[in-house]
């Protein structure tokens, strides 16, 4: 396994200015350090619990202070995913024209690894989990990071010189991505979200396509076919191969997708059955999706078609993706808490026949009529968030009475006396979380536990105004 060499900074770059202390921003500061590069953090916060350990490592970190203040004077500015395109920093940057760099730009400039990259609006986690999966079982020393958890800086750091790395990028990471070069990019899907960080969803979806922006010959752009969005970004943003997925039908091209009950490859190094669908651990579209993305990324970066065939059938999603908790009094209770925009819980509504809805959060600047269509199997709706009566009037508007519940644990327990046997009490937010909670994550957590706290509830118990 060759050895990974030390980074040296970028050339012109001797001094930068990186906005946020959180685990992006904190690697990337660790990581221009390391390469000789003086850095200066910010954080709008008063107090962090890293600035102690940054500081003694030699970074200057100030707290409390606008980005603006300590714009003078660098070459760089490396701002956290959570630090909008229209923020004044970025502003003042564009005008003094001081590149604006991703902390996974920062990573590939320092540590240029093999790199096979996801993006879209819902499935990244998946997808990446599952494709680094793939290439693991086929020998490879594949590494996920980026917005999976591990910050690409930090991961492109320690990992061997052959290695690859299989990163999770979201639209902010790729709106400030120059070089990034995936060998192949995946763009799984678009629909409305982070309309409060994008000034539109024309520039969501442009952002997204930066992940070809660098890709040369023999390099692949992955769009999903049934998708027309992410075929016509592919169309005008990728300038090498191309390749599709989908999860219902067959591919017109290279790539894989669905025909006679099995899931079918075209590629360079293999075409034909990869495997039964009903072999796949969920049946449900979004999974077949799922997995036709990454055996199309896997098949072309070299994988035996026998062990992307394997490593799909056994393949779980994670946690909190149409995770099922609990079966109480033959009522279902599942987690679907990553469902954090309209486009995911949509999916998940389509997953069962007779539904009680646990949905609401913070909107995100995002229109939730949309869902009024994916409600014809949701008998009940609890809701929770400030999203709440905006969710209320979506749901009045198609005829499903819905109730106002102040905490998660309420709405779980709201939800059991309006199921009956044979329902799904289904958490599917539609909305992000930091209204109420530190993610995700957390969320789903809480609900799951509410579900385990229940005792014996009594199904058949309806809200006002369910609807049968």
């Amino acid at each position: 396994m060759s050895t990974t060499a030390p980074a040296t900074a970028p050339e012109g770059i001797r001094r930068a200015l990186v906005v946020g202390l959180g685990a992006s921003g904190t690697a990337a500061a660790r990581a221009l350090h390391a390469a000789g590069v003086e850095v200066v953090m910010v954080d709008d916060r008063s107090d962090h619990p890293a600035a102690a350990e940054l500081t003694a490592a030699g970074i200057d970190v100030a707290l409390g202070v606008t980005p603006l203040d300590r714009l003078d004077d660098v070459d760089l500015v490396v701002p956290s995913p959570g630090v909008p395109e229209r923020a004044p920093v970025l502003q003042a940057a564009a005008e003094r024209d001081l590149p604006v760099w991703s902390e996974p730009e920062l990573g590939h400039r320092l540590h240029p690894r093999r790199l096979l990259a996801v993006t879209g609006t819902n499935g990244k986690t998946s997808v990446t989990e599952l494709l680094a999966t793939m290439l693991q079982a086929g020998g490879l020393d594949a590494v996920a990071c980026g917005n999976i958890g591990r910050p690409f800086t930090e991961a492109a750091a320690v990992a061997a010189a052959d290695a690859v790395l299989v990163a999770e990028l979201s639209s902010f990471q790729l709106r400030f991505a120059h070089r990034l070069r995936p060998e192949v990019g995946v763009l799984l899907n678009l629909a409305a979200d982070h309309l409060d960080w994008h000034p539109d969803l024309a520039a969501y979806g442009e952002a997204k396509a930066r992940l070809w922006q660098a890709q040369q010959a023999g390099d692949w752009a992955v769009t999903n076919q049934a998708d027309a969005v992410t075929v016509d970004l592919g169309d005008r943003f990728a300038p090498a191969g191309r390749a599709a997925f989908d999860g219902d039908a067959l591919v017109a091209g290279v790539g894989v997708g669905v025909a006679d009950g099995h899931l079918m490859a075209a590629t360079p190094i293999f075409t034909g059955r990869l495997l039964p669908v009903a072999d796949l651990a969920l049946d449900a579209p979004h999974h077949r999706a799922n997995v036709a993305a990454a055996a199309t990324a896997a098949l072309l970066a070299g994988v035996a078609p026998a062990t992307v065939a394997e490593v799909a059938r056994t393949f779980h999603p994670g946690a909190h993706r149409l995770e099922l908790v609990a079966e109480i009094d033959g009522v279902r209770y599942v987690d679907d808490s990553k469902a954090t925009n309209v486009h995911a819980a949509a999916a998940a509504l389509r997953s069962a026949p007779s539904i009680v809805w646990v949905a609401g959060g913070l909107a995100k600047g995002v229109d939730l009529s949309a869902l009024a269509g994916d409600l014809g199997a949701v008998r009940a709706a609890v809701l929770i968030g400030t999203a709440a009566p905006e969710l209320a009037e979506v749901c009045a508007s198609v005829g499903v009475r819905s109730q106002h519940a102040e905490t998660i644990e309420s709405a779980v327990e709201a939800a059991s006396r309006a199921a009956r046997a044979g329902d799904t009490v289904l958490l599917a937010p539609a909305c992000a979380s930091f209204d109420q909670f530190s993610g995700y994550a957390e969320r789903g957590e809480r609900f799951a536990a509410a579900v385990r706290a229940l005792r014996s509830p009594t199904p058949g118990v309806p809200m006002s105004g369910d609807r049968s």
